[in-house]
């Protein structure tokens, strides 16, 4: 009776092991599917390709100030916004990482200007993005003008919106949080720009201060002020990209 009781002891406990094992299985494979689909939905956000362009370059200096020169500055600002954007996961084209012009990139026959122009609509129609931010910095002739102008193309819906979200970001992080100036606030412009109006993508083009106002100035030559330019454009980029998942 002893051992048909053990032999009965043993079956059940293999029987409840099993049971067990198959249950672990189960639990297994259902983390490893969920596990998986965040690993997809990163992994697609991280296919998500952004082109930023930093505007003139080379013999084209943009406006200036002296030897202040705005294509200096547009490109330590777009490449602390490629650093931003790779943070979270982008895919980040640059229409130039250095002090140059991108005639040499075209091939029509057009004056200098518009063949550089050219070659940047190339580069963002070619990559296709899922937006693309051109960086500027303003000027005026009047000395009082300052803050920040975000440029869409005026007929283009989805240019608006990428523009107000990091028009509102950009009051956030930079004038509320980071200057502590709410009387400033940044402005959402349509505007029929060529690297606008030519591009097959969404697109914003970003003019991050004037070059002819003495503050402007001073912050647009500042490092932390560039940093949380694109850090403000950056979360801009995010929302907006959200926001389109989700429709």
């Amino acid at each position: 009776m002893k051992k048909r009781r053990s032999f009965h002891i043993i079956v059940l406990s293999r029987k409840l092991l099993f049971t067990i094992g198959f249950i672990i299985i189960i639990i297994a494979t259902i983390f490893i599917i969920r596990t998986s689909r965040v690993a997809n939905i990163f992994n697609y956000r991280r296919s998500e390709v952004i082109v930023v362009d930093p505007g003139h370059g080379g013999i084209d200096g943009g406006t200036n100030i002296g030897d202040l020169l705005e294509k200096n500055i547009n490109l330590d600002i777009a490449l602390k916004l490629k650093k931003e954007l790779k943070k979270q996961g982008y895919k980040v084209i640059m229409t130039r990482e250095v002090d140059e012009s991108l005639e040499k990139y075209s091939d029509i026959n057009a004056s200098r200007y518009r063949k550089d122009l050219n070659a940047r609509k190339t580069i963002i129609n070619k990559n296709d993005p899922a937006v693309f931010v051109s960086i500027h910095v303003n000027s005026s002739k009047k000395g009082s003008a300052r803050g920040v102008k975000v440029y869409h193309y005026p007929t283009s819906i989805e240019g608006k919106k990428l523009a107000e979200v990091i028009c509102h970001s950009v009051d956030d992080i930079v004038y509320d949080g980071f200057l502590k100036e709410s009387s400033i606030r940044t402005e959402v412009i349509g505007e029929n720009y060529y690297i606008l109006r030519e591009t097959e993508n969404t697109g914003v083009l970003v003019e991050v201060g004037f070059i002819t106002n003495e503050e402007d100035r001073r912050l647009i030559t500042d490092d932390k002020y560039q940093n949380k330019i694109a850090q403000a454009i950056t979360e801009g980029v995010q929302k907006y990209i959200e926001e389109i998942r989700e429709n």
